[in-house]
């Protein structure tokens, strides 16, 4: 069902465009079905209508952008894009690639091209959802029901980052907000729903997904290419945590745990990062040279290797920040993904010698961009865990969770007995440095309520302080959606 399916062009590229007409033409014949015959198809043979479509909503994370750029192609870019703007990774030079977004100009605002392609892109996520799901019927099983169990979890993905960048955190004053128009079908403009509502709607679809994985013995450790109960499972304990739900979290983060990862060695770890066989990998993409983005790929901006080389980038290094390497003890094999010292390289391609900065990230360091990408990984449950806990109150098992993780990276880590505030500070401490250059970053602090202030930063050249609260928070775009939708007016915007 999952990867060697090639079926009717013309059915997959007629839904592509419309999920519920009145006729579809299937052959090149011109006959055509009625819905009603197109959800018995469904029935009999989901995988020759849907199987293209998923794929295709699945083929979008790795390959779309949010906007004409060249560095933001796929989805470990887009989170690459989010950490540019938080405290811990550095930007050599910001005269090219990520320099708006690490200096954070030009991204908020209600006019910028960074906030209306943010805002695009998530929203063709969940159209493609739910072209899917406006097509299966509610009676489904097999592989129906785990296309609906697929598309529940993609479009809850989508919302997650909706909610994230175009509302105030949930904890911190969102609750009691509007939040972005919820769609669950092809359909019109709509105003802006409830923050409350929206992630109501969030974590309903991903626990149906979830039991409609399980109740169709869907089995996820098939492939990384594919979304499962696992992907759910870890969407739905970020949307936990965020909304204080905490028990909630923890069963959906246990349940990743469980389900038959383990974490990385240190040679796993410490080998370049970009291959989806790793032991913890939970979702990803799988390189391959039809689907290869090239000189756009994740790891040719993040790479030293390929930078060292590429004269329009030279010297465009990615860098973690000074203060955070330093709190890495010298026990932690995470240090090892970076170079403290600065030092000279040849470009082979001009012989000319440059200067590599200090503190230089290897963690993805590839000699070619021919490189999976991994999406979803197992450390992210046991920091999301380790957080439930600590802040439900519940010291003694956040202490063991962190310990379960850390230990298996520092040989002198000892289990933390700090409670209350402190037991939090560290485990954001261990996200920051486990989960660096992948995307959380940005997420983590908001959630949190930490602010940007590079001014003490050794190696930031951008010295920005921004507050924690509504700068977090972009507006909502006004080309595309508030000239444009009569249910959201200047009247619903959020302030500057």
């Amino acid at each position: 069902m999952k990867k060697n399916i090639l079926y009717l062009a013309a059915i997959a590229v007629t839904m592509l465009f419309g999920s519920c007409a009145n006729a579809l033409d299937v052959d090149p014949a011109g006959s055509s079905i009625s819905d009603e015959q197109l959800q018995e198809l469904i029935k009999k043979d989901a995988d020759k209508v849907l199987a293209p479509m998923m794929q295709s909503a699945i083929s979008f994370l790795h390959s779309a952008a949010p906007d004409s750029g060249t560095e933001d192609i796929g989805y470990a870019c887009w989170g690459l894009e989010m950490d540019m703007q938080g405290n811990d990774m550095v930007l050599s030079n910001n005269t090219n690639w990520y320099a708006d977004q690490y200096a954070l100009i030009n991204l908020r605002r209600q006019t910028d091209s960074f906030t209306s392609g943010r805002w695009s892109l998530y929203y063709k996520m969940v159209y493609k959802a739910n072209q899917i799901l406006d097509l299966i019927p509610a009676d489904v099983t097999g592989a129906a029901a785990i296309y609906k169990a697929q598309a529940l979890t993609y479009r809850a993905l989508a919302y997650y980052n909706l909610m994230y960048l175009y509302q105030d955190d949930y904890m911190h004053g969102g609750k009691d907000k509007a939040g972005v128009p919820l769609h669950l079908t092809v359909g019109g403009a709509m105003g802006r729903t409830p923050s409350t509502e929206v992630y109501a709607q969030i974590k309903g679809d991903l626990e149906s997904a979830v039991t409609l994985f399980e109740e169709n013995a869907y089995n996820p450790q098939e492939t990384i290419a594919d979304i499962d109960q696992d992907v759910a499972n870890m969407i739905l304990a970020r949307v936990c945590v965020t909304i204080g739900e905490y028990d909630d979290a923890v069963t959906a983060a246990e349940a990743v745990i469980a389900s038959g990862y383990s974490l990385m060695n240190e040679e796993q770890y410490t080998g370049g990062f970009l291959d989806v066989s790793y032991p913890e990998t939970i979702f990803g993409y799988d390189w391959a040279i039809s689907t290869s983005n090239g000189n756009k790929a994740f790891s040719a901006w993040t790479s030293p290797s390929i930078l060292d080389n590429n004269g329009s980038n030279q010297g465009i290094y990615i860098c973690i920040d000074d203060r955070l390497y330093n709190q890495i003890p010298d026990t932690d094999y995470r240090k090892k993904n970076f170079v403290k010292e600065s030092g000279p390289v040849v470009n082979v391609n001009d012989g000319k010698s440059y200067e590599r900065p200090a503190y230089v990230s290897t963690k993805f360091d590839h000699p070619t961009w021919e490189t999976d990408e991994i999406f979803f990984r197992l450390s992210e449950a046991y920091l999301l865990k380790a957080e439930a806990e600590a802040r439900n109150n519940q010291a003694a098992a956040a202490q063991q969770t962190l310990f379960d993780l850390v230990s298996k990276r520092d040989s002198g880590y000892t289990k933390s007995s700090k409670t209350g505030d402190e037991l939090l500070k560290e485990i954001h401490l261990q996200s920051r440095i486990e989960l660096w250059g992948e995307g959380h970053e940005w997420y983590t602090n908001k959630r949190f309520n930490v602010g940007i202030d590079r001014t003490d930063s050794g190696n930031h050249i951008d010295k920005v302080v921004q507050a924690a609260g509504k700068l977090f928070t972009f507006q909502i775009p006004l080309s595309s959606e508030i000239n444009s939708n009569p249910y959201i007016t200047d009247a619903d915007q959020n302030p500057l």
